[in-house]
């Protein structure tokens, strides 16, 4: 029989341990580790990453929570204006360190829109945070702690944002950063409301931020639209964002207002002690009305915007303050005040028409909640503890533009005392797309009112166990679970995309052998279109990242390296973590890395490739394999590639190992490899080419062209 020659170049199939190795397709392979196979005609060694920066912070201990988003404003800085704050715009990524039992939220940061190395600051960072969950939207970072489902007192820890604030408050400046809890009442004696000529002697304003209301009741002139009553009074605060408190009622109320018909109100004037910067995360609050003991809706008295001065109604013009010291300066006597106000008729505007939602509402804020989103100008949270109570099966979301207030009528319950509770949570267009571990709900939010949303679809057997397993791609949403990966495009039912790995080699590498997830972490790489899904990120062991090639549909496998990282996030140049390797002999964790995975450039990781079953078309004859040719180049760094072959469907022992070869050249150029004479008779054969050291380089970068195996066929029959 004459010679032949089978040439193979093309990989771009990836990994399939699902099939037999004889069964999958010529351009697929049975194994691989550290090899980059979605260009057809060229395998390459992958990268590890890049390091842009390395800080040797000792640190005790960690969660993997990691976060990032990018701010006009420098948030390393602590001081000057706002100008200097806007000069330097950042990329950040939030570190959750634990240093002196205390858990804390700094950061790392750079230049907005660079590719450089990142710099680790303790500004402006954030304490007593044990599994944080963020979302960022407008500006403001939100965050709340996963740790108040878990047992845990739920009154140790506040929801809190983080915020650059810029606002002229009283003819001063205030620019900073600001971070706080949500918006709180004052003492029922710094809150003053009375009928009374003149503003009370100096001294009862002595807590910086707090108010007085006066007011007059016209009963001569016979002009006014209010009705005949008595009249209570309660008030708001009003932050930054816009979200409001509910309305407070003291304690011992002032002295309602007598109004007989004909009557309205006169000479209302606002006092405010501008002693100390006070509440600088509002803007303002509220003074409402209504008849008392009539359960009436609560009608706008008063608004008091901290810049801008007082106004009777959301249609007036503000009446600007008169400002008595400067602000923020320590003296006692300092104080704003507009006087001189008339309102003859109640305000149309209501507190339940101003926010959305009733004042009869119990609360508008939550403890902690398990995953976040942002969608439809919403904010959307699972899985939440609320009123020292946990609602797991709960979907809490805020109303529109109003991202830090939870109503306690504004959730869904879905799949209610089922067993299973909400693990995650995802937008994708206009849909909510919630995970419980055994399901996947579609809620389309396209209506602009509650009442339009349906539960669109739903999914058994496609849950998810951890926030961290899923994730936001252009393709759609991926997650993973014990039983593969999956993709919702939003058009279709979620697909698998999997299918090529094995059941069994899935279960035993994503999960801890009893079918829970092992502290997976996903993320998509723009620039190669591609899924990551990292192994178990909080081992000091070498775990795995498994690849998929949206493109080519493709597997593959990369090491990771031993070393505990944090979960994967998204900036402008790529795929970042977090890395922090162990102090030997100290128990403690210290020199955290920040980490560009550009995984799929050509790098200079070890690397094998296994080559599918090769029966050469001929399944019913023996072949003979002499020489196998391999077109390689190292960039000249004194790589070497060995080569081992299989023959006969051998899977886990080779039949026979040839020596490495030095590739060392920039150049490509052909190794060739003789198989042992005892074993070139075969039915089939695969082949594994390895890469090592060949003393120049450690791990020096590998390019492979093609593979061409030199046969031929003989008459005899398989045994």
């Amino acid at each position: 029989m004459p010679r032949r020659s089978l040439q193979l170049n093309d990989f771009s199939g990836g990994l399939n341990t699902k099939s037999s190795p004889r069964d999958i397709a010529p351009n697929q392979v049975q194994s691989v580790n550290n090899a980059v196979l979605s260009n057809a005609g060229l395998i390459t060694s992958s990268n590890s990453g890049t390091t842009k920066i390395a800080s040797a912070e000792e640190i005790e201990i960690r969660s993997n929570r990691t976060f990032s988003f990018n701010t006009q404003y420098d948030i390393t800085r602590t001081s000057g204006t706002k100008f200097d704050y806007q000069s330097v715009p950042k990329e950040v990524i939030i570190s959750h360190e634990t240093v002196s039992s205390v858990g804390s939220l700094n950061f790392f940061t750079r230049s907005f829109n660079s590719t450089g190395d990142f710099t680790r600051t303790t500004s402006n960072s954030l304490s007593n945070y044990y599994e944080p969950v963020f979302y960022y939207v407008d500006g403001a970072l939100y965050i709340a702690d996963a740790r108040h489902l878990e047992g845990f007192d739920i009154a140790y820890f506040a929801r809190t944002s983080l915020r650059f604030i810029d606002t002229i408050r009283f003819g001063t400046n205030t620019a900073k950063w600001l971070y706080d809890g949500a918006v709180a009442t004052t003492a029922d004696s710094k809150a003053n409301i009375s009928d009374a000529a003149s503003f009370s002697d100096p001294t009862v304003l002595n807590v910086a931020g707090e108010f007085e209301v006066i007011y007059d009741v016209e009963d001569s002139s016979g002009g006014g639209g209010w009705e005949a009553g008595d009249y209570e009074f309660s008030y708001t605060y009003v932050d930054l964002s816009g979200d409001e408190s509910l309305p407070h009622t003291w304690g011992t109320a002032p002295s309602a207002a007598s109004l007989s018909a004909g009557h309205f109100f006169t000479a209302i004037g606002v006092k405010i002690n501008i002693t100390n910067a006070f509440r600088e995360k509002e803007k303002g609050f509220r003074i409402y009305i209504r008849r008392k003991d009539k359960n009436e809706r609560w009608n706008v008295f008063l608004d008091v915007d901290y810049e801008r001065g007082v106004r009777k109604n959301l249609f007036d013009d503000y009446s600007s303050w008169s400002v008595t010291g400067t602000y923020d300066a320590g003296s006692g006597t300092n104080t704003a005040e507009v006087t001189g106000l008339v309102a003859e008729a109640p305000a149309l505007d209501t507190y339940d028409s101003i926010t959305g939602y009733s004042h009869d509402e119990d609360s508008i804020d939550i403890d902690g909640y398990l995953d976040a989103c942002v969608a439809q100008r919403r904010a959307w949270v699972c899985n939440v503890s609320k009123e020292d109570r946990v609602f797991d099966d709960r979907i809490y979301y805020t109303p529109v533009n109003r991202f830090n207030t939870f109503p306690d009528s504004y959730y869904l319950d879905i799949g209610i005392n089922d067993g299973d509770s909400f693990r995650a949570i995802e937008s994708l267009g206009n849909k909510v797309i919630a995970f419980k571990k055994s399901k996947v709900y579609i809620i389309n939010i396209s209506s602009s009112s509650d009442a339009g949303w349906y539960l669109e679809a739903e999914y058994d057997g496609h849950g998810c166990d951890t926030p961290q397993s899923v994730c936001k791609t252009p393709f759609g949403i991926c997650w993973v679970n014990r039983d593969g990966v999956f993709l919702y495009n939003g058009e279709s039912v979620p697909v698998e995309i999997s299918q090529n790995l094995s059941d069994d080699t899935w279960l035993s590498d994503i999960t801890d052998g009893f079918g829970v997830l092992n502290n997976v972490s996903l993320a998509f790489n723009n620039k190669y279109k591609q899924l990551y899904i990292a192994q178990n990120i909080s081992s000091t062991s070498e775990t795995k990242v498994f690849v998929y090639d949206f493109a080519k549909n493709g597997w593959t496998i990369l090491n990771r390296g031993a070393y505990t990282q944090s979960e994967y996030v998204h900036l402008s140049d790529g795929v970042y973590a977090l890395e922090i390797d162990e102090d030997a002999g100290t128990g403690t964790l210290d020199s955290v890395t920040v980490k560009k995975y550009e995984l799929l450039d050509v790098g200079t990781n070890i690397m094998t490739v296994k080559t599918k079953d090769l029966d050469f078309g001929n399944p019913g004859l023996v072949k003979r394999v002499n020489r196998v040719f391999v077109t390689c180049k190292d960039d000249g760094e004194d790589t070497d590639l060995a080569l081992k072959y299989y023959n006969d469907g051998k899977t886990s022992t080779h039949t026979g190992s040839l020596a490495a070869q030095q590739i060392n050249s920039s150049d490509y150029k052909v190794l060739e490899f003789t198989i042992d004479s005892g074993d070139r008779n075969c039915e089939s054969m695969a082949f594994e080419l390895i890469s090592s050291d060949g003393g120049g380089i450690s791990g020096a970068k590998i390019y492979i062209n093609d593979i061409n195996i030199d046969y031929r066929l003989t008459n005899k029959r398989p045994q």
